[in-house]
């Protein structure tokens, strides 16, 4: 079996090759002209092809002789004229191919909610497949409008599709930045842009101040609780995961015509977070206490259930990885 993974070489797509080989399986892999992340392919039996995803005749003989396409391809931030475009082309070359593929996985995000309360509430959580779509940026727009199109797509051709949805992707040591001060106060000033959000406070009060006054520096472990004692939360996805989605996705026969949340095992609370942190760096938490309270969270219950997804990348688990990433060792795999 022959898979095409656009975006061989992004942060999901390198990881999703890897997983895909481990199976045995046959794999394409489209990237960009001296793209300098191509590093991370090195030494891999993957055939390789560079070229323009905007452009409908590239793409078309990239999906060509192939049994089933993983779209990973995007440009994240405002890009969303290349990102809709690519989106389009996939769909197009997909559809055409619609009777000889066995699986198109579209992987969108979980920003099609969002599912983090900070630019716009929630309308329930935690955040599930049903949650209403309502993208907020270019970006999770372009996402949004690349499922519309993989729906449209299917019903007209009959195209075998899935998407999945990861939440926040994490790799290398980029969860260090997650439970510092400096993050808490860049949360808090989004809420505070308007009085949609989950954050919003209606006085006018600015919250991060006394942080950034009581800090040491913004990259000072944050332990931060709301007045109710609840601690803030955050669910996000390690890319060696949603990889593994992915390929629950492809090759399970119950994720024809479904979307699944992809997310770590369980949400991982601010207080816990800041204290492996602070562990790690040796550093005393800052203990913060506001009348307002961050979720950020994915429900995967629909991927367990349906699928067999399994995430591994538990706090303490993704802390670990990040360390001994940060020592020189890789993260590709588990």
């Amino acid at each position: 079996m022959k898979i095409l993974v656009t975006g061989a070489a992004g942060q999901v797509g390198c990881r999703l090759v890897r997983q895909l080989l481990d199976l045995n399986l046959e794999v394409r892999g489209t990237v960009l002209p001296d793209d300098p992340c191509l590093i991370r392919l090195d030494g891999l039996d993957v055939e390789l092809v560079e070229g323009d995803l905007t452009n409908g005749d590239f793409t078309k003989r990239v999906v060509s002789g192939t049994d089933a396409v993983i779209h990973t391809a995007n440009l994240v931030g405002p890009h969303f004229e290349i990102n809709t475009r690519i989106n389009l082309e996939v769909s197009r070359a997909c559809g055409q191919f619609s009777e000889r593929l066995e699986r198109y996985v579209y992987v969108s995000s979980s920003g099609v909610f969002p599912n983090n309360g900070e630019n716009i509430a929630c309308a329930y959580h935690p955040v599930d497949e049903l949650h209403p779509k309502r993208p907020d940026n270019e970006y999770s727009l372009s996402k949004y409008i690349g499922e519309l199109m993989a729906e449209r797509t299917s019903r007209e051709t009959g195209l075998r599709i899935s998407i999945v949805r990861p939440s926040h992707v994490l790799s290398g040591c980029s969860i260090f930045d997650q439970f510092t001060a400096g993050r808490v106060c860049s949360i808090l000033k989004a809420g505070q842009v308007g009085p949609r959000t989950e954050m919003y406070m209606n006085d006018g009060t600015e919250l991060w101040h006394e942080i950034e006054a009581r800090a040491e520096d913004p990259d000072q472990p944050c332990a931060v609780r709301d007045e109710a004692g609840r601690p803030w939360y955050y669910q996000p996805n390690d890319a060696r995961d949603i990889a593994h989605c992915i390929v629950c996705a492809l090759g399970s026969p119950d994720a024809v015509g479904e979307s699944f949340n992809g997310g770590a095992p369980a949400p991982f609370m601010f207080p816990e977070g800041a204290r492996l942190l602070g562990e790690i760096r040796g550093r005393e938490p800052l203990e913060v206490t506001v009348p307002v309270r961050w979720m950020y969270d994915h429900d995967i219950t629909k991927a367990k259930t349906l699928i067999g997804y399994r995430p591994r990348g538990d706090l303490a688990t993704m802390m670990a990885s990040a360390a001994a990433f940060e020592a020189g060792e890789p993260d590709f795999r588990w």
